[in-house]
């Protein structure tokens, strides 16, 4: 049971983000029919008690799920693609509280995101990462979806 961490930045990252938890909702959805909150749903899901706010343990692999959240963290200096994902048919998915955003952007320039935004957003950055990754039991890997060419 190890689940896996998706750090979506930029512009995009954050566009292939939302294809993937598209597309991760649709597989699992064809294959666990029942609802239940089982190991594979795990990996890259939590099941949360919106109720209380507290992630549902896997347990015996027979919890219903409740309310799944990506197990993501999207960051992005111009909010525009973020916001659109917390608008889209996936609001529900993405945590608030995993979202890292701007409203200025760093105008497709890579160094003024390394050298501006980078060292003004480091401890935040580091305290989401953190905090998603306290959530996972047994945390396998980081899975970064960015572009290095604008």
């Amino acid at each position: 049971m190890t689940q896996s961490i998706v750090i979506q930045v930029g512009q995009c990252g954050n566009q292939i983000g939302c294809r993937f938890w598209d597309l991760a909702l649709r597989e699992h959805a064809s294959i666990n029919k029942n609802g239940v909150y089982d190991e594979s749903m795990s990996s890259f899901f939590r099941n949360v008690d919106s109720r209380h706010g507290n992630d549902i343990p896997v347990g015996n692999s027979r919890g219903k799920i409740r309310s799944l959240k990506a197990r993501a963290v999207l960051i992005d200096m111009e909010e525009g693609v973020v916001s659109e994902s917390l608008n889209g048919p996936l609001k529900d998915v993405f945590d608030h509280r995993q979202l890292i955003t701007d409203v200025s952007g760093s105008g497709n320039n890579w160094a003024v995101g390394h050298k501006i935004y980078g060292p003004r957003y480091r401890e935040q950055l580091i305290e989401v990462i953190r905090r998603s990754a306290e959530a996972c039991n047994c945390l396998q890997c980081f899975f970064i979806l960015h572009s290095m060419g604008g």
